[in-house]
């Protein structure tokens, strides 16, 4: 790891803590967020674009709005309310998401992933994030590792990226347009 990697990593490991069961991790902002640009018009235009193309395939259709609504009944997303729209005086930024579909894929042949290297006016949310060291195992280490033993072992966390929380100052420059397909 180089220097600033290092340096980064700590401030990232430092402001992480426990809450019960989860992980409270802030964004580590590089970048002051309040130079962000409310981007709500990109992300309207964006959202009535996905709409479209899954409207043409209610099965894709169907699918998306089941994985929106089980996020919000996981309480991994909450919808705010009219109050805290209107009364909320910090930075505010949308993350766009879309529909990767991979029919071959039995238990998620439709796929949502959010975006949030999107850019909006010149600015984009991961430019003011300090990145961190790349934490992915190279891939011939894990070969060499997985025949030094008798017992090979594989674990996945389900929704692995939903289950971090985001503290209440972040959170709104984490949200996201959706309205179950009610384009009326």
């Amino acid at each position: 790891m180089s220097q600033v990697e290092r340096e980064e990593r700590k401030i990232i490991e430092d402001s992480c803590r426990k809450v019960n069961n989860q992980w409270l991790i802030p964004y580590p902002w590089k970048k002051d967020p309040k130079l962000l640009l409310d981007n709500r018009i990109q992300a309207e235009k964006k959202l009535e674009t996905l709409e479209k193309r899954l409207m043409m395939n209610p099965d894709h259709a169907k699918a998306y709005d089941q994985q929106m609504n089980e996020i919000v009944e996981s309480k991994f997303s909450r919808k705010l309310s009219e109050k805290e729209l209107k009364e909320y005086q910090g930075p505010v930024h949308y993350i766009s998401h879309y529909a990767v579909v991979r029919p071959e894929k039995k238990s998620t042949p439709v796929r949502i992933v959010f975006n949030s290297s999107a850019v909006f006016k010149g600015h984009c949310l991961n430019d003011y994030w300090l990145k961190g060291p790349d934490l992915l195992n190279n891939m011939f280490g894990v070969i060499l590792r997985f025949r030094e033993n008798a017992v090979a072992v594989s674990a996945d966390i389900s929704k692995m990226y939903h289950r971090v929380l985001i503290p209440e100052a972040d959170q709104h420059v984490h949200r996201y347009l959706w309205r179950n397909l009610n384009t009326k």
